[in-house]
C-alpha cells in the first residue's frame, strides 16, 4: 500500500513539473501551491522561498546516466540519455528539458550554467581522459544540446519528425566527430 505524499513531497513534485517545463521566472509560488493543492505559505515554511524550492528540485537529479558509463561507452550512453526529451510521450519533468528551459532564465540561468559545468562538462572531461578532454566534452555537449534545441525548441525539419532511432544514429555520428577532436 502506498503512503500518501507529504506536503513537502507534493510541493517538490508540483515545483519540478512547473519549473522544469515552463522555467523558473514563468512560474509563481501560487502556480505551484495550486498544483500541489496546498496553502502558499507552506513554501516558506518548508523551503524558505521560491528560489530555495527551485534549488531543491535540482537536488532530485540523481546524476547524469551517461557519466556513469565506461569511457568507451560514453558516447552511446550520452546520446541515449539525452534522447528522452525527443519523445513526446516522455516524462515532462526530465532534467534535460529543465536545462534547456532554464538556462535562459534571467534569474536562474547562472545556476543552470554552473550545474552543467560542474555536473556534466567536468565529469565528462575527466572520464574522457585525453589531452583535449575539456574541448571534446564541450563539443559533445554542444552536439547533444544543439540537436535537442533544433528539435524541441526550433522544431526544425527533418529533426522534428525524425524517428528516435534515426536521431540517435545521426547524433552518434556527430558525437564521434566531437570526440575525435585533436587540435
Amino acid at each position: 500500500m502506498n503512503e500518501p505524499l507529504t506536503t513537502k513531497e507534493k510541493l517538490l513534485i508540483a515545483a519540478r513539473d512547473l519549473f522544469w517545463t515552463r522555467g523558473y521566472s514563468n512560474v509563481s509560488v501560487r502556480d505551484i501551491t495550486r498544483a500541489a493543492g496546498v496553502d502558499a505559505a507552506l513554501v516558506s515554511r518548508y523551503f524558505g522561498g521560491k528560489k530555495a524550492l527551485f534549488e531543491a528540485t535540482l537536488e532530485q537529479i540523481n546524476g547524469w546516466e551517461a557519466l556513469q558509463a565506461e569511457p568507451d561507452q560514453i558516447l552511446s550512453a550520452a546520446v541515449e540519455s539525452f534522447s528522452h526529451p525527443y519523445d513526446p510521450k516522455a516524462d515532462t519533468s526530465n532534467p534535460f528539458i529543465m536545462l534547456i528551459t532554464n538556462v535562459i532564465d534571467p534569474i536562474m540561468g547562472d545556476t543552470i550554467r554552473q550545474l552543467v559545468h560542474d555536473e556534466m562538462a567536468c565529469p565528462l572531461a575527466d572520464k574522457l581522459g585525453s589531452k583535449h578532454k575539456e574541448t571534446q566534452a564541450a563539443l559533445l555537449l554542444s552536439v547533444l544540446f544543439g540537436v535537442a534545441l533544433m528539435r524541441k525548441n526550433f522544431q526544425i525539419e527533418p529533426l522534428k519528425t525524425m524517428s528516435r532511432d534515426a536521431l540517435i544514429e545521426h547524433t552518434i555520428h556527430l558525437g564521434h566527430a566531437a570526440l575525435s577532436y585533436k587540435n
